[in-house]
């Protein structure tokens, strides 16, 4: 006949605990992204710009608001982009209503070919609303070859409908490596 060792209940309940704090780190990080969003929108930071389909001709025929938004240009790379990246003009004073043109200057400095991603985001949050991108580097991934550079293309507006009390808007670029080749 076998002998069947008990085991104890202190381990048991030890194996209980484990398990249930597992279940619970796993609950969590689901949960991370919601409550950065939720963070970021009541703390008023990081607006996140979502790209949208706009019509020129719908654009052209707003009326400029007479009043002064200073848009601010800002880059950074993640710690592995070997890039140059910057903009061409780093503050500009602009009229609700009216399309800007500005270009950034992106360089890669590695010895290897590299393909990025710029992801933009816009502080205050409530700015993300009323900047809106007609043509930007940022819709698409971006390759150059080790060496390479290029002046990339922004083209937006801020809507006539951005509430007066807010003068400055500072639009933010991020790269990031999306495959290593």
């Amino acid at each position: 006949m076998q002998r069947v060792e008990q085991v104890p209940a202190s381990r048991t309940r030890i194996h209980l605990v484990l398990a249930a704090v597992a279940v619970l780190m796993f609950g969590f990080a689901f949960a991370l992204v919601p409550l950065y969003d939720t963070l970021c929108r009541v703390l008023d930071i990081n607006g996140k710009i979502e790209q949208v389909e706009v019509d020129i001709a719908e654009v052209s025929a707003m009326t400029p608001v007479a009043r002064d938004i200073r848009v601010e240009m800002v880059t950074t790379n993640s710690e592995n982009v070997g890039w140059s990246f910057y903009p061409l003009v780093g503050a500009m004073k602009v009229h609700p209503g009216e399309i800007h043109k500005v270009r950034f200057h992106a360089k890669n400095n590695s010895d290897r070919a590299m393909t990025v991603r710029a992801i933009p985001s816009i502080t205050p949050s409530i700015g993300a609303n009323y900047l809106v991108k007609t043509d930007c580097f940022c819709f698409q991934k971006q390759t150059l070859q080790a060496g390479e550079s290029v002046k990339m293309p922004l083209a937006f507006y801020v809507s006539p409908d951005l509430p007066k009390q807010y003068r400055t808007l500072t639009l933010s670029y991020a790269l990031f490596e999306t495959q290593r080749q």
